[in-house]
């Protein structure tokens, strides 16, 4: 490979990483969003009585409004939330793949540790549990 076919490489890798990190940004500000949504829908859920006119709300869908129960306008609100918490996993999961291959590439040391680094998983929720009980 000469060094235009490397310099090209590498700039439309770091091209990917920085649109995969927008991407990230932009699927973390939806996310933001829908929680203030939730948390909105399940006080409005909390102080409605059932089967009365407080019992729905208006979803916005595009570019109109529609009216729905307060469950269901949930349970979409929750499905959304899942939806962007996979979608912003992925997009992690592919950072990390890319900016190690970047590292590769360039023979970067700061970079390699930096890839190796990104590579941890966190501890779940049970994993930590069980950790505290011991």
């Amino acid at each position: 490979m000469d060094a235009v076919e490397y310099q090209a490489k590498v700039e439309a890798l770091a091209e990917d990483i920085l649109t995969d990190k927008r991407l990230s940004v932009d699927y973390d500000r939806k996310r933001q969003e829908n929680r203030e949504a939730l948390r909105i829908l399940r006080e409005q859920s909390q102080k409605a009585k059932p089967n009365s006119t407080q019992s729905t709300t208006a979803v916005n869908m595009g570019d109109f409004f529609i009216q729905l129960p307060l469950p269901k306008a949930l349970k979409m609100m929750e499905d959304a939330q899942s939806e962007l918490n996979k979608a912003i996993d992925d997009v992690r999961q592919r950072l990390k793949a890319k900016v190690k291959l970047l590292g590769e590439l360039e023979g970067d040391e700061r970079l390699a540790s930096v890839a190796k680094a990104m590579d941890l998983k966190s501890v779940s929720g049970q994993e930590l549990y069980g950790i505290s009980r011991k």
